[in-house]
């Protein structure tokens, strides 16, 4: 089963419901044998925890947000977050918070997407906790556009091509929404696409 169809299973909206970001990853990601670590910043109403845990039956799967005690309702018949996912109230922009959690093989941040938090993640996590070979994805880009999202000197775009002109490589992903998309949230911003991105591991250290 192709990634994004599990993601519509669980109604993520990383899938084609409405990022449409997941084909994109597969590519990117290793196949389902994989049997490393995972973490994702944000676990939100836990969709994604569902969608990677099924997708990645030998992995540990590790989710962390800001969100107290998760693990208390989360693995339930209702939520039906996995067990074997670690659900852990941490904050991804904390040095002390991280670095207990150990190195990992793919780190996904779908966290707040203020561009401060974004960047403070990215040096915490990439240059340390990023194993040899390793994925690092910062979705949700679009948000650099939206001034509500601005906490730092600079958005997390120009941020990211500040590291292009010191020879980081990344692939950039953008989906352009056919109705609203977006502008359901935002409703002053027209024909912002979804927009990602993957950093490799090991660049610009």
């Amino acid at each position: 089963m192709l990634l994004n169809d599990i993601g519509l299973k669980y109604d993520a909206d990383k899938s084609s419901r409405f990022h449409n970001y997941l084909d994109f990853y597969q590519k990117h990601l290793p196949d389902r044998e994989f049997s490393g670590r995972l973490l994702e910043i944000g676990v939100m109403d836990g969709l994604s925890m569902r969608m990677w845990a099924e997708y990645y039956p030998k992995a540990e799967i590790v989710g962390i947000d800001i969100k107290p005690d998760m693990a208390s309702y989360m693995h339930n018949e209702h939520w039906q977050v996995p067990e074997r996912v670690k659900l852990l109230t941490l904050d991804g922009t904390k040095k002390a918070d991280m670095q207990p959690l150990g190195m990992f093989d793919i780190i996904i941040d779908d966290g707040s997407h203020y561009w401060a938090e974004q960047q403070k993640s990215f040096e915490i996590l990439y240059y340390s906790q990023l194993n040899k070979g390793g994925v690092y994805i910062l979705e949700d880009l679009w948000t650099s556009h939206i001034e509500f999202y601005n906490n730092a000197k600079i958005n997390t775009l120009d941020y990211l091509k500040k590291l292009e002109k010191k020879g980081m490589k990344m692939t950039y992903f953008r989906y352009k929404h056919k109705g609203l998309g977006i502008q359901t949230v935002f409703p002053e911003y027209k024909g912002l696409d979804s927009e990602t991105v993957v950093i490799k591991a090991g660049q610009l250290k």
